[in-house]
């Protein structure tokens, strides 16, 4: 009587560890390219986040007939910005009127305030970048400690922007002193270890958001 052929079932343990050293592999690969993935994707919404409060805080402006000030790490006074006790990258102020008691390019409690929260592995300033941003015309120096070219109308770097009740960004001094209508303009950088970005403002009050290309010929800018 001839026995029956019996069918294999399972796997054995070498089929196992052959199978886990695969995915082993293929898990080592992908991590960094996802880890560099969700770094990019926090940066772009970091540069989206900064145009939005210039958008934002010049349509105030011309809504409200009030001065709107962006501020970008620090306030006037040199202290870091804060948002109910926490600190934020930028903070933008409804500071009122022109000509009024409260308006005094000062942050406190009465004014309104708007707050954008903090992207994980953001920092200001440029890593590959070595030439300005297109649509950059600010007056301050290239931004390797603010991360910013805007300028008061000394020429001296700012962390700070003033929308006019026109919705037209103006450089302004600590002391609260105003420059020329469309004296504000310039351009925030911000980066990751692997790519830059650059907000600009225009003298009119146009926003353009632009990423360093690194892997043209030449690097260059990228809109």
């Amino acid at each position: 009587m001839v026995a029956r052929a019996t069918r294999r079932t399972g796997y054995t343990l070498i089929e196992l560890a052959v199978v886990i050293t695969i995915i082993a592999i293929l898990a080592a690969l992908a991590v960094p390219a996802m880890t560099q993935w969700m770094a990019n994707a926090r940066l772009k919404e970091a540069a989206r986040q900064v145009a939005d409060a210039f958008t934002l805080a010049r349509e105030n402006a011309i809504r409200t007939g009030d001065y709107q000030i962006v501020f970008f790490q620090k306030d006037m006074l040199g202290a870091a910005l804060l948002s109910n006790g926490l600190p934020v990258p930028i903070l933008t102020l409804d500071d009122g009127r022109p000509g009024t008691a409260g308006q005094n390019c000062r942050i406190n409690a009465a004014k309104n305030q708007t707050a954008v929260n903090a992207q994980a592995g953001v920092n200001w300033g440029v890593v590959f970048a070595n030439v300005r941003a297109p649509n950059d015309t600010g007056a301050g120096p290239w931004p390797t400690v603010t991360g910013s070219t805007f300028a008061d109308p000394t020429g001296a770097g700012t962390t700070w922007v003033m929308f006019g009740p026109n919705g037209i960004p103006v450089g302004v001094t600590a002391a609260c002193v105003a420059g020329q209508t469309g004296s504000g303009s310039g351009t925030i950088y911000i980066s990751n270890p692997y790519r830059d970005y650059a907000i600009s403002l225009s003298p009119l009050g146009g926003v353009y958001v632009s990423t360093w290309n690194q892997t043209a010929a030449p690097p260059a800018w990228r809109q």
